[in-house]
């Protein structure tokens, strides 16, 4: 139609021409008069009543999902007719303080994934068991007694995991032959014909030995999957320290010589987590918060899927790609967050070490740390004996006892740790500052050893020129002379065998794939 007739002098047109019908046609098709209120018109409303429906509710309350993560986002479920309908966040992550004022960004929010918004669909679904199941062969053996052999082992007849089939039991019936189970192993394996059965199933001396001949110490109880949404890892291990009870009554001891039964930690023995954190450092991998990759320039995402594990926490990977912030993900395989980073290595299971020792023979040869880094913050100035291959202990140069220490409280003999809450720093046993004691590095400047302590951290630490390469001879308080390299020294020694070639021989890649400006992967070699 040319811009000379417009649509409203068109359909004149057609009026005038006896063409009303198909005139008012045009109207509703084109709509082509002002509707000023479309509420006010719409032919049919009831639509608006259906979807408000849906989103009704007749009451609500908060809780903490825990599937198989460590989110543990507080959510808000909606009931309606004594059914949870859906879920959403709480929005109130801004508002929460800690003991001491200090509060959370609202950045937090909102604190949910996928996963929690369908979690109604396990709280309903087929598949959830709504009471309480034994497996045949373990009831017949309760039944008939618990018999064991002569290694204290039960017949196999009765353990036929994965074959035996599955008896439903009420409540207290399941909980009487859980209490008899657990009473029965403590009996069993307590007091020195409990070492002997123990020893006859070829477990370790140590480990026996360590029981301290208390049976409930065979029995190891870890907060797993299926229990993290109804008593977190925390309420199993309770459980654990309640069989102290038992104990006593097992052993006829006292509340003094009573003790509980081992807990495993969830995440750090069973590599859901990289387990070198709890070895290394004693905890998970709990080192900063995923907020501070913000705050970063380059971001090497290594032994986590981020994307599919860490969804309520992926904005923050977004938001650090917005700020300028290099991604680049180590994985065995082509992973969720591969596809949000600047570099991927894929690499062949097993073998990140042997890459991690590999980028430390560049980082080492290159001179590409920061040394001060190094002197004020690492164990890499610290002297290790070359006799014993152990660190260099203060008390063996310089006699005496250990340093007294300003960062950190020595509880005295006896004395009692005090709570969590009360403690406004770190707090060390006696037992544990005698085991740790002090160590020992090499003044460059002086030509001289010097005590370390764990205060020497820092800027402040108070360790200036120390020996990072070659080998020295220490005098001994006794009077003998042990020749001594530091840290530093050892593992660049190390580290110089694991040059690039050979690491790629091992972790089998060579291509490194790149995502650039165009959108489209190359291979860089």
């Amino acid at each position: 139609m040319s811009d000379l007739v417009k649509r409203r002098e068109f359909l004149g047109l057609l009026s005038a021409a006896g063409l009303s019908g198909l005139a008012a046609a045009a109207r509703e098709v084109w709509q082509v008069e002002s509707v000023k209120n479309p509420l006010a018109v719409y032919p049919e409303r009831g639509w608006e009543r259906v979807y408000r429906d849906l989103w009704k509710y007749d009451s609500s309350f908060t809780f903490t999902c825990a599937p198989n993560d460590t989110h543990n986002c507080i959510l808000n479920a909606y009931v309606r007719h004594g059914v949870v309908v859906r879920i959403g966040p709480t929005m109130k992550y801004g508002e929460a303080t800690d003991l001491y004022g200090n509060k959370a960004s609202h950045r937090w929010d909102p604190r949910v994934c996928q996963k929690g918004l369908a979690l109604t669909r396990r709280f309903y679904g087929d598949r959830r068991i709504s009471g309480c199941l034994v497996r045949k062969g373990f009831k017949e053996w309760h039944d008939a007694g618990f018999p064991r052999g002569k290694d204290g082992l039960p017949p196999r007849r009765y353990f036929q995991r994965g074959r035996d089939e599955w008896l439903r039991v009420g409540h207290e019936e399941a909980a009487a032959m859980a209490a008899a189970a657990l009473k029965n192993i403590a009996e069993t394996y307590s007091g020195e014909e409990g070492k002997r059965r123990l020893l006859a199933q070829h477990y370790e001396p140590e480990m026996v030995e360590s029981m301290g001949g208390a049976g409930v110490r065979t029995m190891k109880f870890r907060g797993g999957m299926p229990l993290l949404g109804v008593t977190r890892v925390y309420g199993l291990y309770r459980l654990a320290n309640s069989l102290a009870l038992l104990d006593a009554k097992v052993r006829g001891v006292g509340p003094e010589q009573a003790v509980g039964a081992k807990g495993f930690d969830n995440y750090s023995w069973h590599t859901d987590l990289p387990p070198g954190h709890p070895m290394v450092t004693g905890q998970q991998t709990v080192e900063f918060d995923l907020n501070a990759v913000e705050h970063t320039r380059l971001l090497v995402v290594w032994g986590m899927n981020w994307i599919a594990t860490k969804m309520p926490d992926a904005h923050w990977l977004t938001e650090a790609r917005l700020k300028g912030v290099k991604v680049v993900v180590i994985a065995c395989e082509y992973s969720a967050t591969s596809s949000k980073a600047d570099e991927v290595i894929v690499v062949r299971p097993g073998t990140t070490p042997a890459l991690a020792l590999g980028l430390a023979h560049v980082i080492l040869r290159e001179r590409l740390y920061e040394e001060n880094y190094v002197k004020q913050w690492t164990d890499l100035p610290l002297l290790v004996r070359m006799d014993t291959l152990k660190y260099l202990k203060a008390q063996e140069v310089f006699g005496g006892g250990n340093a007294p220490l300003k960062k950190a409280r020595v509880l005295a003999r006896g004395e009692a740790e005090p709570p969590p809450v009360m403690q406004r720093g770190t707090v060390i046993s006696p037992e544990m500052r005698e085991e740790w004691g002090d160590y020992v590095w090499w003044d460059a400047a002086a030509k001289a050893p010097k005590r370390a302590t764990r205060d020497m951290v820092g800027r402040d630490s108070g360790v200036a020129n120390p020996l990072l390469e070659g080998a020295v001879d220490v005098q001994l308080a006794d009077g003998k002379t042990v020749r001594c390299r530091p840290v530093f020294d050892l593992i660049k020694e190390y580290a110089a065998h694991l040059t690039p070639e050979r690491v790629e021989e091992r972790i089998w890649c060579r291509p490194i794939t790149r995502c650039g400006p165009s959108g489209r992967w190359s291979t860089v070699r």
